[in-house]
């Protein structure tokens, strides 16, 4: 399966929460979308695999997903060895993803930091012949990263207005993680109902930034080309 844009998130509801106006977007505009989490978040504080497993399904089936994958890497312990980047590698060279969308590379969970590493690598070994797996060499065309606890500056915005309302339905799909009437076994920095507050005040605040409703902030080490900057500005307003 060809599938146009394709994000990783080191825990199911990583994606949702980084990507989810951008992933609704693409979808709308006629693209294959898909998610892969490199964990089941086995670890997570609150909740269980069952529940999180059908927290994840529920989230897939609002950002109308064309497949969403699991890895299977293990929860707090993601490596970025050659078991791992094969599954990667495996996954990639199967979908062909035009677009991916990873973690940035900075963030207070080290499973998002070592994520990014993990995939940075793998998505360029995937693009060797020499590594074989049972697919072809292929590596995506374009590479961005969303934002997740630490903020950078972002090198575009894209303007999630019309979706946002969606992605936070896929966002609160994860109850037993997030402030919900769901019975918590411990407060965490993510059931606390201030975290959505965060969420919501984030895309808003880039969203302002660029004279939308609501803004999802992403990064990229590409330089980006503009070749009409009269138009390609004009939604700033002085």
């Amino acid at each position: 399966m060809d599938i146009g844009v394709l994000a990783f998130g080191a825990h199911p509801d990583d994606a949702e929460m980084g990507c989810g106006g951008l992933l609704l977007k693409m979808k709308a505009a006629g693209f294959k979308t898909g998610i892969a989490d490199l964990t089941h978040g086995e670890l997570s504080t609150n909740g269980n695999l069952k529940i999180r497993a059908r927290e994840s399904e529920q989230a897939a089936e609002i950002l109308k997903l064309d497949i969403r994958e699991n890895l299977g890497l293990e929860d707090g312990h993601i490596v970025n060895d050659t078991p791992s980047r094969t599954k990667v590698v495996d996954l990639l060279r199967a979908c062909r993803p035009r677009l991916v969308i990873t973690p940035y590379h900075k963030d207070r969970h080290p499973d998002h930091e070592h994520a990014y590493q993990l995939l940075k690598d793998s998505i360029f070994i995937s693009g060797l012949a020499k590594f074989r797996t049972s697919l072809p060499a292929y590596r995506p065309r374009v590479v961005i990263n969303y934002m997740m606890h630490y903020e950078f500056e972002p090198s575009f915005i894209v303007d999630i207005t019309h979706y946002f309302k969606t992605k936070m339905e896929a966002v609160t799909s994860y109850r037993s993680q997030l402030y919900s009437d769901y019975q918590k076994q411990s407060e965490t920095r993510l059931s606390s109902k201030y975290f959505m507050e965060v969420l919501n005040t984030r895309n808003k605040y880039h969203g302002l930034k660029i004279a939308a409703g609501y803004g999802e902030p992403y990064y990229t080490e590409y330089n980006i080309k503009i070749d009409d900057p009269l138009n390609f500005f004009n939604y700033i307003h002085i």
